[in-house]
């Protein structure tokens, strides 16, 4: 009796592992074309991020007639985006990778500098500043930004050069 009780005890100090799947097929606006994400749940029911991880997420292509998103606008016209990635830190590291981000209809960049925006609780927290942005659409940002204490549905858009009021892609998922 006393094995199982520890045994029970032990079940329920110990840390499940839920994996949470990031489906997606590839497409003309899609990031990675799928992932995986894991958040490590204690059995008080909270959560622990992977240590410090905020926000893991591909990046999806802006379309002209995309929704505006906690107050900023999608660029004027469609963009694709393939291979890209953006990871966000509770610390405020954000990582971003971007390769090929181009405008479909040019088959081309025409921007050379693009920034990312963070978004917590409904709105732009921080953003970086600008980075090279070439013209087969590839960059990489890496910068640490500040993060309030409570960051609600976070978010990462990416900006054409330093305005923050336009977005030409965002984290998220496309099937």
């Amino acid at each position: 009796m006393a094995k199982l009780s520890a045994l029970v005890a032990g079940a329920a100090l110990a840390v499940t592992v839920a994996v949470v799947p990031l489906l997606g097929s590839p497409s003309r606006s899609s990031g990675t074309g799928g992932g995986v994400s894991i958040a490590l749940l204690s059995s008080s029911g909270g959560v622990r991020t992977g240590g410090s991880l905020l926000l893991r997420s591909p990046l999806v292509g802006s379309l002209a007639d995309d929704p505006t998103l906690f107050g900023v606008v999608p660029g004027t016209v469609d963009w694709a985006v393939s291979r890209s990635r953006v990871v966000v830190r509770a610390d405020g590291r954000l990582d971003a990778r971007v390769r090929g981000l181009i405008q479909p209809r040019e088959g081309a960049n025409p921007i050379f500098l693009l920034a990312a925006s963070l978004l917590c609780n409904g709105r732009v927290v921080d953003r970086t500043a600008p980075v090279p942005f070439d013209e087969s659409g590839d960059a990489d940002v890496h910068e640490r930004l500040t993060v309030p204490d409570r960051c609600l549905a976070p978010a990462v858009l990416l900006n054409p050069l330093d305005r923050d009021g336009v977005y030409i892609a965002a984290s998220g998922l496309v099937r």
